[in-house]
């Protein structure tokens, strides 16, 4: 098809007409007028199909009325044949009515020949729209093509408005969350996607939305089932042809698979790691169990010393607990999700492992800088890149030596981030893990964090180490340097970016031991020694309790005394019925009692916290701080 203008090829018209002197004219009108034409003249409805048949036409004229011919008929074959062809009636016979009534049939217009100057401009209008029609017709393919190619894509790809209505979702989002398109779109995103429980990272990734453009990390979402998913997310912000904020496009792939995969092997290696230190371990444990059990002796020789006594006493039964807590929660690894957090307690503890458990000829040093930042981490995950380095440290200094642990806050500019591919300029928490040890060669130093490379002997390294920490690193969007001499030792420093301007540096304590106004609490334990302390406790601070022993005895005693009980504390461990079981139960009597979870991992709360709505988890061992905080919050808290 040919554009009209000043330059072009010819217009190739089949004109329908009887009448010599109307042929002529028609020629003549369009030559005046700039359109260069090949003009076909047919007069006979054979003629004018066998025209039709041979194609090569860009615009239909016909008269209406003719001896042998009509143009109506000719409209209804010219139709048939060349649909896309407009057909322009140029007739002295046609009416108001007939003209009104070939429009409706498919003419593209209609020009009285007693006006004639109209006709050029509605040829030049026809054939406009006829290259309109086309182009419209190509982008709608071109439209139909990507959305398949988007349909086709392994990711969910999703579109929302500044309102954060959804206004695009792919066949891939349809089958990552379980909702279909039909389902998601003109939704808010946080009830598809979050089902309404938008994460406290989604203030991070609208800030960096809108003032940088896009946001690129992990978040955890759900699927329509209530399923948790963990997704690698881009989110980018469109703009208009003026450059002004019109749509969020979001690119997300589920990678909860691999996430699952990966925290196997990294409890692998955290095992690993463990095995390395656990006759340390067990000599500390003993250490910290020994003046226990001495006390007790102490307690019934010397009863005129108790106060002496307890308190070492109670010094060293928290610190044995506090290990077996260190110890759980690294062997398990706890919740993978990123939280607000400070590297000091790590190192420290760090520090504390090392002095209790590596070789006495390790000298520990640990150098903390004052008002560390904040950093967005998991904290059993760089607790694991802590303990890969330090036993690394360990078996480079066989004969001894000094292990330096140092925090400090690092700014970073482009310069500073030249020598390193995977730092970005920013504000940094820097931990730096530093050995007097035998030091690293070259050669090696170039393959130390290939996986399965160890530079020990067979059967005392893995080789997992070091890759675990550098990809655990990266995880957290840092970055790890290594800087060692043979002979002199070796200087490991990880990266992790700050948090500045958004949280505190220090939070306000709330007020410690609050009391209770007599609520009644049924404490659920098969420990007897647990049960007396819970009452003793509670009791102290204003609470009544009832006790139970047993998951059914908990059964027995809250139908008995159904409206008494205000809230159950139950152990999640329980031989026989355990505490989710017992919560089931309990729910079942009466929907509304509050219910806490006490046990040793916070990760079985969790499964249970799926199938009973609990308030809250407690970690065992319980104390009395803790447990009088927890149900201050609890009963406090409003239902909504």
């Amino acid at each position: 098809m040919n554009i009209p203008g000043e330059k072009m090829a010819a217009v190739r018209v089949l004109h329908l007409e009887d009448d010599k002197s109307d042929r002529i004219l028609v020629a003549e009108m369009m030559r005046f007028e700039g359109l260069v034409c090949e003009i076909k003249a047919v007069q006979t409805r054979e003629d004018f199909e066998r025209a039709l048949h041979q194609g090569g036409i860009d615009l239909i004229i016909s008269d209406y009325s003719m001896p042998t011919f009509d143009g109506l008929t000719g409209l209804t074959i010219a139709k048939r044949v060349l649909p896309k062809v407009p057909f322009i009636f140029f007739s002295g016979t046609i009416g108001e009515d007939l003209a009104v009534n070939s429009l409706k049939k498919g003419a593209a217009d209609y020009v009285i020949k007693q006006r004639p100057h109209r006709l050029v401009t509605a040829i030049r209008q026809a054939l406009r729209n006829v290259e309109d029609q086309a182009l419209l017709q190509q982008t709608e393919q071109k439209n139909r093509e990507q959305a398949e190619l988007l349909d086709k894509a392994t990711d969910a790809i999703l579109v929302c408005d500044l309102d954060n209505r959804i206004i695009y979702w792919n066949q891939s989002a349809e089958r990552i969350y379980r909702w279909t398109a039909a389902e998601a779109i003109n939704k808010n995103i946080m009830e598809v996607i979050f089902l309404g429980k938008a994460p406290s990272q989604l203030q991070e990734v609208m800030i960096s939305v809108h003032e940088r453009g896009e946001w690129i990390g992990e978040l955890h979402e759900s699927t329509k089932d209530g399923r948790p998913i963990i997704v690698q997310s881009r989110a980018t912000l469109i703009c208009d042809e003026n450059g002004l904020p019109k749509s969020l496009l979001f690119i997300n792939t589920d990678i909860t698979e691999r996430k699952q995969l990966e925290e196997q092997f990294f409890r692998s290696q955290r095992l690993e790691s463990l095995g390395a230190l656990i006759s340390g371990i067990a000599h500390d444990l003993n250490n910290a169990l020994a003046p226990v059990l001495l006390g007790i002796d102490m307690l019934r020789a010397s009863p005129a010393e108790k106060e002496s006594i307890l308190k070492t006493m109670q010094f060293s039964a928290k610190r044995g607990a506090d290990m077996v807590k260190q110890v759980l929660a690294f062997a398990r690894g706890g919740d993978t999700r990123k939280s607000l957090m400070h590297a000091e307690p790590l190192v420290k503890e760090m520090g504390r492992i090392i002095t209790d458990t590596f070789p006495k000829n390790i000298d520990c040093q640990v150098k903390l800088s004052s008002q560390l930042w904040p950093v967005l981490g998991v904290p059993t995950q760089l607790y694991q890149v802590l303990m890969n380095l330090c036993v690394n440290a360990r078996d480079a200094m066989p004969n001894g030596g000094t292990l330096t642990l140092s925090t400090e806050n690092v700014c970073l500019d482009e310069t500073s981030t030249i020598n390193h591919p995977d730092a970005k300029p920013g504000n940094y928490v820097c931990v730096t893990v530093k050995d007097t040890g035998t030091g690293i060669s070259a050669e090696q130093l170039a393959k130390i964090f290939q996986p399965f490379f160890t530079t020990k002997p067979p059967g005392q390294g893995t080789g997992l180490g070091l890759s675990t920490s550098l990809n655990i690193i990266k995880n957290h969007e840092g970055f790890l340097t290594v800087n060692s001499e043979v002979g002199r030792g070796t200087e490991f420093k990880f990266y992790l970016p700050a948090v500045i301007d958004i949280f505190p540096h220090s939070m306000p304590m709330e007020p410690l031991l609050p009391k209770g106004n007599g609520e009644c609490i049924l404490v659920v334990d098969d420990e007897a020694i647990v049960l007396v302390i819970a009452r003793t406790a509670l009791e102290n601070y204003g609470y009544r309790v009832l006790t139970a022993d047993s998951g059914l005895d908990a059964i027995s005693c809250l139908a008995e005394k159904r409206d008494a009980v205000d809230l159950v504390i139950t152990d999640l461990s329980m031989p026989l019925m355990g505490g989710t079981a017992t919560a089931i139960a309990l729910s079942r009597i009466n929907p509304n009692l509050k219910i806490i979870f006490a046990g040793g991992s916070e990760k079985e709360a969790e499964d249970a916290k799926e199938r009973v709505k609990a308030k809250a988890f407690i970690s065992k061992p319980l104390t009395v701080e803790n447990l009088l905080t927890t149900l201050h919050k609890v009963l406090s808290k409003r239902e909504s």
